[in-house]
Formats: C-alpha cells, sequence, structure tokens
C-alpha cells in the first residue's frame, strides 16, 4: 500500500507540474507567428528544459514528501519506485511522440507533428533518468528557488479544495496507467519486442493502403485470375 500511495502522489506531481507548464507554453505561443510551422530545434530546446525541471521537482517532491535520509530502506524503495515510475512515464512520452510522428508523414497530418529523432529521443530518457537518480542521492542539487517554487506551487494547487480533487482523479488514472504500462513493458521484454515500438503505425499505414489514389490503375471489378481452360483441353 505505501508503494502505491507512493506512485499516487508522484502522479499529482506529474500531473500539476505538466498543467503548470502547459500554462507556460500557452503564453509561449502567443508570441509566436501564426500558422508557423513547428521548430524541431526549439521543440528539443523547450522539451529538455521541461525535463529538466521535471525531473528536479520529482526529486525535490520526492525528498520532502519521504522526509527521511536514502540511507533508510525506505528512501531506497522510493528510490527504485520512483525511477521506475519516471522511467515509464518518460517512455510512455517517447512513445505518444513515435506515433504522432508516423502519423506526421500522411499530409494531412505533417502540420500538426514533429519528426522524432531516435537517438535525441534515447538520450533524453537516459539523460533524464541518471540526472533524477543523481538528485535523488544529493537532495541539495534541487534545493534552489526556482525548484522549491515548483513544488511549493504543486502543493498549494493540491491543498485547493475543488481543483485538488480534480488532480487527485488524475492522479488515480496515472496510477491505473503506469501499473498497465509496467506489465506491458515486462510483456515486451519477455516476447523481445521492443519498448519504443508501436502497432498504430502498421494500422495507419495499412488503412492507407485500402484507399488507392487516383493514380493507380483501377480494375472494373475483376479480380485477376490465372486462365486453366487450356490446359484442361490438352488433358482431355
Amino acid at each position: 500500500m505505501e508503494i502505491l500511495k507512493f506512485i499516487f502522489v508522484l502522479g499529482i506531481n506529474f500531473s500539476i507540474f505538466g498543467f503548470i507548464w502547459g500554462l507556460m507554453m500557452l503564453v509561449i505561443r502567443m508570441f509566436r507567428t501564426p500558422g508557423q510551422a513547428p521548430n524541431q530545434a526549439l521543440d528539443y530546446t523547450l522539451r529538455i528544459v521541461k525535463y529538466f525541471l521535471l525531473v528536479s521537482v520529482t526529486a525535490n517532491y520526492i525528498a520532502k514528501f519521504q522526509g527521511s535520509d536514502l540511507d533508510t530502506n525506505v528512501g531506497i524503495t522510493n528510490l527504485i519506485v520512483g525511477t521506475l515510475v519516471l522511467a515509464f512515464y518518460l517512455l510512455g512520452k517517447l512513445q505518444n511522440r513515435a506515433v504522432l510522428s508516423q502519423l506526421g508523414q500522411h499530409p494531412l497530418f505533417s502540420r500538426f507533428a514533429n519528426s522524432v529523432d531516435p537517438k535525441v529521443e534515447r538520450f533524453l530518457l537516459l539523460g533524464s533518468i541518471a540526472y533524477f537518480v543523481a538528485c535523488l542521492f544529493y537532495p541539495q542539487m534541487v534545493d534552489n528557488k526556482l525548484v522549491n517554487w515548483f513544488t511549493d506551487s504543486i502543493q498549494n494547487i493540491y491543498d485547493t479544495p475543488i481543483i485538488g480533487w480534480v488532480f487527485m482523479v488524475i492522479a488515480f488514472f496515472f496510477l491505473i496507467n503506469i501499473l498497465l504500462r509496467a506489465a506491458n513493458v515486462i510483456g515486451r521484454l519477455l516476447n523481445g519486442q521492443p519498448l519504443t515500438s508501436s502497432s498504430a503505425s502498421t494500422e495507419f499505414k495499412y488503412s492507407e493502403r485500402r484507399f488507392p489514389s487516383d493514380n493507380t490503375p483501377k480494375d472494373d471489378g475483376f479480380s485477376d485470375y490465372e486462365d486453366i481452360t487450356d490446359e484442361e483441353e490438352k488433358k482431355n
């Protein structure tokens, strides 16, 4: 039960941080030119800043939540569970971006999705996890005004009566999603499947092949077949 409660608290942290970050991105988009094409360099820069703040705030939040040193059993448990939850969370983000990137190959969705560089995505994932572990072992790394402001803002939003209940519901679904994602990752590892692949690409490509373009030759309702009447006459 303590582990589930800990994952639930992490869900509150992730969801409220995402809410605050979304408001900040909304302000930034107000200064962008309408209809401007996505900038991959700017997108990765913002994501690096986001992951840096997310990992720092989460590590600070865990340090305040557990209220004990990492040398204790509870601290080691939180270290392992927190690292796994963060890895599953970032892995889910990577899989979603991979699906959007594959959908972006279609002309109808190209303006809504950026291309994904697998090497950069893996570097962000592994780098974030390594930095997270370092922050948990050395909490003083994230003990600064900016990170403390995010942490206090998350706690204040959570303490708000109605808004806090909304994020509690979101955190509950986050808990269920993390458990399902963990089971999915274990199943993929046992079956030897890659963790970042998605079945959406094959389904999307299959749906594209079902609707031929105007340039493809059309048949008149007859399927191709092999005429075997001559062979039967020779046998007779």
